[in-house]
């Protein structure tokens, strides 16, 4: 029946003939009864016929469907059979079903699960990138169940994508990277009367020519000193596998003075050359904020780190110190309440630096205030000074306090750290609108980029030489508290080791200007007395130290029973007294900071503790460093940093 709907007119009719009976129905009073009969003995009728006519259109309409399936699924069965894509069915062994010709020669064998080992037939994957015969395919994958069965089947078919990754590795291979490099320490060079000017330069230009010919690259002198390289993406392993050793070779050249020639390499690595060229300044930038001498590479949001295994000489002029010291006396004077803050866990380069700052804004009538976590062993002295001092003792807050106190027109100095991760207080960074950053440390990949001013100078002994060299051009007749001078020589002398380590003419002149001033030695000395828990615990961890390849101890420092509090400071003294004892070069002590593991590590310059702490998640400088371990013991943290230690000295072997 075409229209089997038309079933329901009868049904219709009846029931219009049976409403006008019921209106009317008066009138028809002697035959109501046989009405009644006759209307219920035809409504039966209809329905019953209604009923068989239906189920005979169904009936019909699914003989009619099926032969349609039939006749699909016989050419859906020869299509799949005949396509060129390979298909296959698997059950939850890898056991192949079924599969069509494509897939047979592809696949001669029976199972799946040599060719697909690590594969969860039960629980298939969408999709898979699959490499198989010299091919590359994509594998998409379904689930079907079989009713006759009632098992889950794998329906598969393999894309061939060889050709299509073919020109993908190809345009990946072609892209182009750009490479700025700089001779960081040209200034310097040119200072020196004994120079070899025009030689040097016209060798460091044939070494980069030479490493553009051997990348198949170009590259161009846009300004003394200062070179520009492009070459394909396909080169970049090359550079890297080789420690960029135009480093290197750039260091052998004879300057005719006792400075060698230092580069700065940043390469950036993306998809366009407009972003690579700006990956590759940010890499430049952050390679001189590290000291220069190394190359950075810059992919997306990942570093990865080359050369700077040297200590460079530290500046002499401090014409960017007095530009810096101007410029925050300016800011200071159009600002409000100023902020100041260190790294946790203060020690005395930190908290001397703070008091540093906090002696400059009280000069010009500013409000300051120091923010502090917990106290600890090493600014215990210097902190009971301060507290005794009445201008200085309100200037101590907490966390929270800085908070509540910090304004919209405050200003923010961050001093000793320059990572947003070690900061006391890292929201008082997203209240900042104005932040002014000092720090003497080697510049990792996460520094805080949002400073107003900055003074980053990896070259200086320490944050509180810098602030000294500031507090000179700050203010011409400025008056320092004894006490505030006393802690910055503090500060200066455990960063040198007593003036041992990093140490250059500034450092001297700014710790006579201190000396000149007031600063207190009995004092200075007094902030490093330990007590003789910390003593016997140190002398033990340095009795059991490890002598590992290459002069580096390691150690690790267990829980001592009167130094829980101290057991981080107790790590950095053990590395510092390791590298007193001949033979050795670098030392690195590990102890228990509550639930983390604190490693710490010094060096005599040889050996660069930055970069081996830098692969633990920390950083620090050239010759001491640091990092923290979370969700470790001290037996497990130990082996790892042995393993890096171990890493380091076979890649620096060769050198």
């Amino acid at each position: 029946m075409k229209n089997p709907q038309r079933v329901l007119i009868p049904i219709s009719i009846l029931l219009v003939l049976m409403l006008l009976v019921f209106c009317f129905i008066q009138y028809f009073e002697p035959y109501r009864l046989i009405l009644l009969i006759a209307f219920a003995v035809a409504a039966v009728a209809i329905i019953v016929a209604a009923a068989i006519v239906l189920s005979k259109d169904t009936k019909q309409i699914q003989k009619r469907m099926d032969s349609i399936f039939l006749d699909n699924s016989h050419s859906a069965t020869d299509l799949i059979m005949g396509v060129s894509v390979p298909c296959l069915l698997a059950d939850a062994n890898g056991q192949i079903v079924w599969r069509n010709d494509s897939m047979e020669k592809l696949i001669p064998g029976k199972t799946l699960k040599n060719i697909l080992p690590d594969y969860n037939f039960e629980n298939p994957a969408a999709a898979i990138k699959f490499n198989y015969a010299n091919s590359s395919y994509q594998i998409l994958s379904m689930q079907v169940k079989r009713r006759s069965t009632d098992r889950n089947l794998t329906f598969q078919y393999w894309l061939d994508r060889t050709e299509a990754a073919h020109y993908q590795r190809l345009y990946e291979e072609n892209r182009p990277y750009i490479a700025l490099i700089y001779v960081d320490n040209f200034d310097e060079l040119i200072s020196d009367r004994q120079f070899h000017r025009t030689a040097v330069l016209t060798e460091i230009e044939r070494l980069i020519a030479q490493t553009a010919e051997s990348l198949e690259g170009v590259y161009r002198r846009y300004e003394n000193g200062r070179f520009f390289l492009v070459f394909e993406a396909k080169h970049l392993q090359e550079l890297e596998d080789g420690k960029f050793s135009l480093l290197e070779a750039a260091r052998q050249i004879d300057t005719g003075t006792n400075v060698g020639v230092s580069l700065s390499i940043g390469v950036g690595v993306a998809d366009y050359l407009s972003q690579s060229n700006e990956g590759a300044n940010q890499a430049l930038e952050l390679a001189l904020g590290r000291g220069g001498d190394q190359a950075i590479v810059k992919n997306g949001i990942n570093y990865s780190f080359y050369g700077g295994k040297l200590q460079l000489d530290s500046l002499q002029s401090r014409v960017k110190t007095r530009l810096f010291a101007k410029a925050m006396r300016q800011l200071f004077e159009n600002s409000g309440d100023i902020i100041i803050m260190g790294h946790r866990n203060a020690d005395m380069d930190c908290f001397g630096s703070a008091l540093g700052i906090a002696a400059c804004a009280k000069t010009i009538g500013s409000r300051c205030f120091i923010v502090l976590d917990d106290r600890n062993e090493t600014i215990d002295v210097a902190l009971d000074v301060v507290k005794s001092n009445a201008s200085y003792a309100s200037c101590i807050v907490s966390p929270e306090q800085a908070e509540h106190l910090f304004k919209p027109s405050s200003v923010l100095v961050i001093v000793d750290t320059q990572r947003i991760r070690t900061v006391v207080a890292p929201r008082l960074i997203e209240m900042a609108s104005r932040i002014v950053l000092i720090d003497h440390h080697r510049r990792s990949a996460d520094y805080i980029d949002t400073s107003t001013l900055h003074l980053l100078e990896s070259r200086a002994s320490s944050a509180s030489e810098l602030i000294t060299e500031v507090i000179q051009y700050f203010d011409d007749n400025m008056k320092i508290p004894a006490f505030v001078c006393s802690a910055l020589l503090a500060g200066i002398t455990v960063d040198t080791k007593h003036f041992a380590f990093n140490v250059g003419s500034r450092t001297f002149e700014a710790a006579g200007y201190l000396r000149k001033n007031g600063a207190d030695i009995s004092m200075v000395k007094q902030m490093f007395q330990d007590d003789m828990a910390s003593y016997q615990a140190c002398s033990e961890a340095v009795r059991n130290a490890e002598i590992l390849p290459g002069g580096i101890a390691i150690s690790k420092c267990l829980k001592t029973e009167g130094c829980e509090e101290n057991e981080k400071l107790i790590a950095a003294k053990v590395a510092d007294q390791l590298i007193n004892i001949k033979g050795i070069t670098a030392g690195f002590a590990l102890a228990y900071d509550g639930n983390i593991i604190s490693v710490s590590g010094r060096s005599l310059g040889a050996v660069n503790t930055q970069i081996i702490c830098e692969k633990l998640g920390g950083g620090g400088h050239l010759t001491m460093s640091g990092a923290q371990l979370h969700d470790i013991d001290i037996d497990a943290a130990y082996d790892l940093v042995k393993t890096q230690i171990l890493e380091y000295v076979k890649e620096v072997e060769p050198e």
